[in-house]
């Protein structure tokens, strides 16, 4: 497999402590690198705002354009999720929620004032507002709410400019999600499934039109509205999401172009007529710039090798800004697409702890012929004290060559890090993604026990040395693999997991419930294949030490799957540690937390994996 090349942004300063440092020092030392992330221009077009946990947590932050000193906007008591700024006046929507709830709000910051009190857009602490865009001409703000019933979300539009109710545009039994509006016209998601999305057309003036009517399943990864269609990335018969154009009245979707891998962002110009895009090829990013009209596609070798995250136009269509993580960080940049010229508008203030470790692509063939790509970190100068196997979420996701300051932590501390794509992720065509569908789930347990078993065959995974963790859903595969195969793995870390696919699905957010039935069973019509399936009743195999590290206010995997399998696992007797928080949701949001957590993680390998060799002081810069 081959990866694209990009542009280097340079190499960095490097710190040195001596040599002296703990491994918590060393942590700190990485945590500490801010990351930037979800950029978008002000509607003066020479302000960049975004979002960054340079505070030890996200909150919005602005730079020029032309590059300079980043200033922190708001000092904010909880996280910021997402940021909107108006398209034409000085107003931005932030998104905000409570110890990690999910429970979004929206308020609005003037950039005039940015010290003025927040005005408050929604005042309902029980509600989700899931998703939300401008019209193009900004004085309507879109955005979804669940207030009618906690399953469904409903489409409602305010001007927060006057003082009037909200309006609603769209009511029914369904997940909906607002994506784009131009003139008037709001387009919108339908979730069936998280695989299987419907978009509608909205005006004032009629119902909703469906613009890609199908029987099946088609995927929808992003979608915009253009002067005079609909711009989509989506896979109607075909095993990728390609660039779509679709038009009312018209018999289905119109392709446009494909590329070696997923379409899964996308822009659609300020004039209407151009689609600025990203692709998923085996991980990294690329970014394209179509023009429907003449059918040319530019590709826009856009700063360092990576994962973009969101893509931004300028007011005026003549650039666009982007932040991409990759092995040095995650920052924000800016390109002129007149020029081509790019400016880097973020960078750590502290220098990087050492030199970062790429990623390596690799796979194997499991027993049934599949191949399974996995991405490997290690340092080969370095003694190994043993392998990592960290399993993603999802399990509609995928490992990507992000900036993962965890990562090189461990590889600095003698660790080899692999990082599974097991079948199911997302990112290698829609056959794949199905292969772990209903009763194949276990099929991707086993493919982590053949990739251990094809490490130990390359000297890269010492038997009694390998261990296994992961969130969310990467929780259940380390729970799934200790019982699996208790004798493989010498150590487990599940956080946020899934223990009992039961109360999981009982218990989870009520919008999230049918979603989830689609991928994993229905309560009513597989709860013996749903009990079969949970680690939970199976723990009496589990034989390796686990440390659990779980938030209370988790709204999509409860704190009580936690509890379950750690009083079980005490219960039997059984090595088992849990690191609870009562300010974090699904994940870990917070510096101080990741710190903590990562602390202890350290401390349970050392105790239960001491170091076969002296463990090194931490990374020496290179001479």
């Amino acid at each position: 497999m081959s990866r694209p090349e990009r542009h280097s942004v340079g190499r960095v300063a490097l710190a040195t402590d001596g040599g002296s440092s703990t491994p918590t020092d060393r942590l700190r030392r990485w945590l500490e690198l801010p990351q930037a992330t979800s950029p978008a221009v002000a509607s003066d077009g020479t302000t960049v705002l975004y979002l960054s946990d340079e505070s030890g947590y996200l909150q919005p932050w602005a730079v020029p354009r032309t590059g300079g000193t980043s200033r922190r906007l708001r000092a904010t008591p909880e996280r910021v999720g997402a940021l909107l700024p108006s398209p034409k006046g000085p107003g931005v929507v932030l998104f905000g929620d409570v110890g990690g709830n999910e429970h979004w709000q929206l308020r609005l910051l003037d950039l005039e004032e940015p010290n003025a009190p927040l005005i408050e857009l929604t005042r309902a602490p029980a509600t989700v507002h899931g998703s939300a865009t401008w019209d193009s001409g900004g004085e309507r703000l879109f955005y979804t709410s669940n207030a009618r019933d906690p399953r469904f979300f409903d489409v409602f539009s305010l001007n927060p400019g006057r003082p009037e109710p909200p309006q609603c545009w769209l009511a029914e039994d369904s997940y909906l999600t607002v994506l784009d509006a131009r003139d008037g016209r709001l387009l919108v998601g339908r979730n069936r499934t998280n695989l299987d999305v419907e978009l509608l057309l909205l005006s004032r003036d009629g119902p909703p039109r469906l613009l890609n009517p199908h029987a099946g399943e088609q995927s929808v990864l992003a979608a915009g509205v253009g002067s005079d269609a609909v711009y989509a990335a989506a896979n109607p018969q075909r095993e990728r999401t390609a660039l779509m154009r679709l038009r009312e009245g018209t018999a289905g979707p119109e392709f446009l172009r494909e590329y070696a891998g997923d379409v899964e962002l996308l822009r659609v110009a300020p004039d209407g007529r151009g689609v600025l895009l990203s692709v998923n090829r085996e991980g990294w990013s690329e970014t394209h710039f179509f023009d429907p009209g003449t059918g040319e596609d530019r590709p826009l070798l856009s700063g360092p090798k990576g994962v973009v995250g969101s893509l931004s136009f300028l007011p005026d269509g003549t650039g666009y800004v982007y932040d991409v993580s990759y092995s040095e960080g995650h920052d924000v940049f800016y390109r002129s697409l007149e020029t081509g010229k790019e400016k880097r508008l973020t960078r750590p203030r502290n220098p990087l702890p050492a030199h970062p470790v790429e990623p390596r692509l690799g796979s194997i063939r499991a027993s049934d012929g599949v191949s399974v790509p996995y991405l490997e970190y290690a340092r080969p100068d370095r003694p190994s004290r043993g392998t990592v196997l960290y399993v993603h979420g999802g399990p509609e996701s995928q490992a990507r060559p992000a900036f993962a300051p965890l990562v090189q932590f461990l590889v600095g501390e003698g660790w080899r890090v692999v990082a599974p794509n097991v079948r199911g992720s997302s990112g290698y065509g829609r056959t794949f993604l199905h292969l772990d569908d209903g009763r194949l789930r276990m099929d991707s347990v086993r493919d982590l026990r053949e990739l251990v078993d094809s490490l130990e065959r390359l000297g890269k995974a010492p038997r009694g040395r390998v261990v296994v963790a992961g969130g969310s859903y990467g929780g259940f595969m380390v729970l799934a693999s200790l019982t699996t195969y208790p004798e493989l793995f010498a150590a487990g870390i599940d956080i946020v997991g899934i223990a009992n696919f039961l109360t999981f699905l009982e218990k989870t957010g009520p919008w999230r419930r049918a979603l989830r039935e689609a991928e994993y069973g229905s309560l009513t019509r597989d709860r013996e294949f749903l009990r079969e399936l949970s680690p939970l009743f199976h723990a009496d195999r589990i034989r390796a030490p686990l440390l659990v590290v779980h938030g209370r206010n988790d709204p999509r995997v409860p704190f009580a799957e936690a509890e379950q399998i750690v009083s079980t696992l005490r219960r039997l007797g059984r090595p088992v540690e849990l690191l609870e928080f009562g300010d974090e949701g699904h994940g870990l949001h917070r510096r101080e937390h990741l710190l903590q957590t990562w602390s202890k993680a350290v401390e349970f390998l050392d105790r239960y994996l001491p170091s076969p060799t002296k463990a090194p002081d931490g990374d020496a810069p290179d001479r």
